[in-house]
C-alpha cells in the first residue's frame, strides 16, 4: 500500500488538511505532518496511541459507527468529530474517508472546521439567548397588565397586547380596522394629535393623559409613555390604566370645592350673625343700665348687674368671634418687608406698664434672620400675644425672663419665644391649648383666646405653631414660617 501512495508522497506531507491511513485494528499506521501541527502529538506518539483515544468523549460512540460501515464497505463523506489535542484544546474535523480493498485499511481526509464550528456554536447559542429573549419579550407582551401597541403616525394600531381587549371590550380585530382616534374621547382628541406630532418630531412622551371610549360607552383615563421607532417611523408606546386614581382625584377636588364654598358660607354667616348681634346687645347692656338708675330694690339692683355682666361676656365673645372669621376670611393679609426688631420694639412699648411692673426681662436675637415678609397686622399679634402670655403666667418664684430669637430651618423660617414661667402640663393640656376659650391655669386673667387667635393667624399664612413645656420649668412657643 505504502508504495502505492509514493507518487502522491509530497500531497501527503504537504496538504494543508490531516490525511490519515488507518487499520481496522484502531491504530494510524500513517500521519502527514499536519497531524502534529494541529494536535500538538508527535508521529510516534500518533502511531503508538488507538486513534479513538484523542477522540472526544461524546463522538467516540459515532465515530464507532463509522468505522463500522467503512469496514462494511459503505463510503463515507463529510462525517464530523471532535479531536482533544495535547493541550486539551477541541479541534473539530470533517472527515471524507474510504476502505482500502486490497488491505482492508482506511483512507482518510479531515479537514480542520474549528472555527468555522465555533462560530457556528456562537450563532447558535446567540439564536438561543435571542429565542429565551424573544420568548421573554413575548410573555411579558402578553401577561402585562399595561396595555402596549405599536401604532403608525396614521392612526391606525399595528400590533396590541391583549390587554387592550380585556380593558376596552373591542375585538383586536376591531382595534385594528379603525383609526385609533375613533376610540378617543372627543374632548382628548386635539391634545393626542399634538402628542403624535410631537413623537413625529422625535420627542417622547411622558406621562400624557387621555381618554379612550370602552365598548360599553364608559370612559377610562390612560396615561402614556410613548417613543418613535427609527428604523421604521412608528411609534412604540406603554399606557397604564389610570381610572381609579384620577377618579378619587376628581372626587377629592369637587369635595374641596364643595366644602370651601360650604366654609365660606359658615364664615359669612357667623360673621353676619355677629355683626347683627351688636346692636341688640349693645341695647340690652343700655336698657339694664337705664333699669339700674330707676328705684330698684336691692334683689332686682343685683339682676340688672347680673344682665350687664353677661351682656358684657356675649359682646367680648362676638368681637373676638368676629376677629376668628376677619383672619379666616384674609381680612389684614397685606404682606410686607418686615423689621422684626422693630415689631418687637412696638409690643414691648405697648406692654411697658407689664414689663415694669412685673421686673420682667426680654432679651432678643435677630442676628440669623432680621427681616421677613409677613402681614404686619399679624406679626404685631403674635408678638403681643405670646409676650403677653409669657407675663400673664408667669411664676411667683422668679421674675419673668422671656428670650425671643429668630433662625433659619431647612424651608422656613423660625420664630422662638422661650419663657422662665409656670409652665404647661401638656400630658393634661396638650390637646386644648389653642383652643377656642379653653384654659390651663388657674389664671383669673386667662380667657382662652390669644393662643387660639396665634394659631389661625399663623395658619392663615400657611405657617404652624408647636409648643413644649413642663411645669414650673418655662414653655417655649416655635412659629414655622413658610419661606
Amino acid at each position: 500500500m505504502e508504495n502505492n501512495i509514493l507518487p502522491y508522497k509530497d500531497l501527503f506531507n504537504l496538504s494543508q488538511d490531516l490525511m490519515a491511513i488507518a487499520n481496522s485494528d484502531g491504530y494510524f499506521k500513517k500521519v502527514n505532518p499536519q497531524w502534529s501541527k494541529k494536535l500538538g502529538y508527535s508521529e510516534e506518539e500518533l502511531l503508538s496511541t488507538p486513534f479513538m483515544e484523542f477522540i472526544h468523549p461524546e463522538d467516540k460512540s459515532k465515530t464507532q459507527d463509522m468505522i463500522q460501515q467503512q469496514i462494511d464497505g459503505i463510503k463515507i463523506s463529510q462525517f464530523g468529530n471532535r479531536y482533544i489535542g495535547k493541550q486539551g484544546q477541541i479541534i473539530w474535523l470533517e472527515w471524507n474517508t474510504t476502505a482500502v480493498d486490497l488491505t482492508g485499511d482506511i483512507f482518510a481526509v479531515a479537514r480542520d472546521i474549528t472555527d468555522a464550528q465555533n462560530q457556528q456554536n456562537r450563532l447558535e447559542s446567540l439564536a438561543e439567548v435571542l429565542q429565551t429573549k424573544n420568548k421573554q419579550l413575548e410573555d411579558l407582551f402578553n401577561l402585562s397588565q399595561d396595555l402596549i401597541v405599536v401604532a403608525n403616525t396614521n392612526g391606525f394600531f399595528k400590533v396590541l397586547n391583549p390587554q387592550w381587549s380585556k380593558i376596552l371590550g373591542y375585538p383586536t380585530k376591531i382595534l385594528k380596522s379603525k383609526s385609533f382616534y375613533d376610540f378617543i374621547h372627543p374632548n382628548d382628541i386635539e391634545n393626542t394629535r399634538k402628542e403624535i406630532e410631537k413623537l413625529k418630531d422625535g420627542l417622547p412622551t411622558i406621562s400624557f393623559t387621555n381618554r379612550f371610549t370602552q365598548s360599553n360607552g364608559g370612559h377610562i383615563w390612560l396615561e402614556w409613555n410613548a417613543t418613535p421607532i427609527k428604523e421604521t417611523g412608528d411609534l412604540f408606546a406603554i399606557a397604564r390604566d389610570k381610572t381609579a386614581s384620577i377618579e378619587d382625584e376628581l372626587k377629592q377636588e369637587k369635595m374641596l370645592k364643595e366644602l370651601q364654598a360650604k366654609n365660606k358660607q359658615l364664615e359669612s354667616y357667623a360673621y353676619i350673625a355677629s355683626h347683627n348681634l351688636r346692636s341688640p346687645v349693645a341695647n340690652i347692656f343700655t336698657l339694664a343700665n337705664f333699669l339700674k338708675e330707676t328705684e330698684l330694690k336691692e334683689e332686682q339692683r343685683e339682676y340688672a348687674n347680673l344682665i350687664q355682666d353677661c351682656t358684657k361676656t356675649l359682646s367680648n365673645t362676638m368681637e373676638k368671634l368676629i376677629k376668628v372669621v376677619q383672619i379666616n376670611q384674609g381680612e389684614n393679609l397685606k404682606i410686607k418687608h418686615l423689621s422684626l426688631e422693630k415689631i418687637c420694639e412696638d409690643v414691648l412699648k405697648q406692654l411697658s406698664g407689664e414689663l415694669i411692673s412685673n421686673n420682667a426681662l426680654v432679651n432678643t436675637n435677630f442676628n440669623e434672620i432680621s427681616t421677613i415678609e409677613y402681614s404686619e397686622t399679624y406679626m404685631h399679634s403674635i408678638f403681643l400675644n405670646l409676650i403677653s402670655n409669657a407675663i400673664k403666667y408667669r411664676s411667683p418664684e422668679r421674675p419673668p425672663l422671656i428670650n425671643i430669637e429668630s433662625r433659619k430651618s431647612s424651608n422656613s423660617v423660625q420664630l422662638i419665644f422661650k419663657d422662665n414661667g409656670s409652665g404647661i402640663d401638656l400630658n393634661r393640656h396638650k390637646n386644648k391649648i389653642f383652643g377656642f376659650k379653653k384654659t390651663f391655669h388657674n389664671n383669673p386673667d386667662a380667657r382662652g383666646f390669644g393662643l387660639f387667635m396665634t394659631k389661625s393667624q399663623i395658619e392663615a399664612l400657611n405657617g404652624k405653631i408647636s409648643v413644649d413645656s413642663e411645669p414650673e420649668k418655662g414653655t417655649v412657643f416655635t412659629i414655622d414660617i413658610t419661606s
